[in-house]
């Protein structure tokens, strides 16, 4: 019966008959109601918090990983030194909505998992000439499948990519589209 005790109803009921002598303390069941409508407002109201938060860091962060498989380096602070993995410090010029300049060192991690094969900087493709097989690297480039260094636009068609301790440097050429992925 309501989820009451057989024995506090009949309880109740004798009171009821004795007279009003003795109040009854009854559930108010609009006060459980509106608790657990207070309840579920407030889950919603966290659930539309949370997804708000989650749209904006959405927006802020951009895709990742990046749609185009490009990975964006950490911008180096501005100092002459060479940093712990040997390439000098370069601090990263501003964006250039006509691309990057002719003679300006950019940040640039080179992919060399597979070799030295190609590159994708200033939004196209590059092909390495030549290109670097994977045991012609040295150990301590390998170590991670990315190599930090800089990367300069020399002409419309070169750009030379140099990394310093262990030295390395490649000359990449453009290509008409991405080139297929090393096996």
């Amino acid at each position: 019966m309501n989820g009451f005790p057989e024995e506090e109803l009949r309880s109740a009921l004798r009171a009821l008959a004795d007279g009003p002598a003795v109040p009854v303390a009854a559930p108010a069941p609009h006060a459980a109601v509106r608790a657990a409508a207070r309840i579920r407002r407030r889950r919603r109201a966290a659930g539309a918090g949370l997804a708000a938060a989650v749209a904006v860091l959405a927006v802020l962060a951009g895709p990742w990983p990046p749609a185009d498989g490009s990975r964006t380096p950490v911008p180096a602070p501005p100092a002459a030194s060479a940093g712990p993995t040997g390439t000098p410090d370069v601090p990263a010029p501003p964006p250039d909505p006509n691309g990057p300049a002719l003679g300006v060192p950019y940040p640039h991690e080179l992919y060399v998992h597979c070799g030295i094969r190609s590159t994708k900087f200033a939004g196209r493709w590059w092909r390495a000439e030549p290109e670097v097989p994977e045991g012609a690297l040295d150990p301590a480039v390998r170590m991670d499948a990315y190599t930090p260094g800089t990367m300069v636009l020399v002409s419309a068609v070169e750009a030379r990519f140099v990394r310093h301790a262990p030295d390395l440097a490649v000359t990449f050429r453009p290509l008409a589209e991405e080139p297929p992925p090393c096996r």
